[in-house]
């Protein structure tokens, strides 16, 4: 669980416990987006192979898309009246991804690894939205499910990449 700096309590009809846990959520879904998003943009820059153009373009569209659910992600922190964590070392604290460093895989490794990342975020966002559906935050939970959706797809789009073709 993160301390996070307070600002003005809101008062949303959450009990305490509620809205320590859905900063804790949040937070942590802060720092696995963000991690996630800089893998992407890495194997952006670094793909090779008779896929590049594909791949490199899909890449982008991930790590834009994800773009916006961090800052999405960052502005609904804020309603629970806490100030949103944006450095590094507070992403790499409170990530349940992990970093790869001096990891470069071919591009069938990046797209596993991908997909990999994405169906793990699915996974977390399941449990997170239960955690949620605990403390009544409908909110939450609608804001969770959401970004699980959005994970699934992604996953399905870089899968599509390693499925071979029966003709």
């Amino acid at each position: 669980m993160i301390e996070a700096t307070k600002t003005q309590t809101p008062d949303l009809g959450l009990t305490d416990e509620a809205m320590a846990g859905a900063v804790n959520i949040l937070s942590t879904l802060l720092a696995d987006e963000f991690l996630l998003r800089l893998k992407l943009r890495k194997f952006h820059w670094n793909v090779t192979g008779p896929q590049f153009l594909s791949l490199h373009g899909i890449f982008e569209e991930q790590y834009t898309a994800l773009a916006d659910f961090i800052d999405e992600v960052a502005e609904r922190l804020r309603t629970y009246g806490v100030m949103s964590p944006g450095t590094m070392s507070e992403f790499i604290d409170l990530a349940r991804l992990d970093e790869t460093p001096a990891h470069n895989p071919n591009a069938e490794g990046m797209i596993r690894e991908l997909v990999d990342d994405h169906e793990i975020m699915v996974r977390y966002l399941r449990a997170d939205i239960d955690v949620a559906d605990e403390y009544d935050d409908y909110g939450l939970e609608d804001f969770l499910t959401a970004q699980l959706q959005e994970h699934q797809e992604m996953a399905w789009m870089l899968r599509s990449f390693l499925e071979r073709s029966n003709s």
